[in-house]
């Protein structure tokens, strides 16, 4: 499942990190859920890939989705 996060992440990196909608269509949880899931994945060796630019731009949309 954490790779499914991540990569859902990275599709919507541009996109503010997608809608509620598409979140719980994808996932079955509430926004909240799924950005809280998705930084604790971004501390993980699976996100060791991403570029740093990426990553940081995803713990970004993180930050604000979960201020929300």
């Amino acid at each position: 499942m954490d790779h499914e996060i991540l990569d859902f992440g990275r599709t919507w990196q541009g996109y503010g990190g997608g809608s509620d909608e598409d979140i719980y269509v994808a996932f079955g949880v509430d926004a909240p859920t799924y950005f809280q899931r998705l930084r604790r994945v971004l501390d993980t060796p699976l996100a060791a890939e991403l570029p740093a630019a990426t990553r940081i731009a995803i713990e970004q949309i993180c930050t604000v989705r979960l201020a929300c």
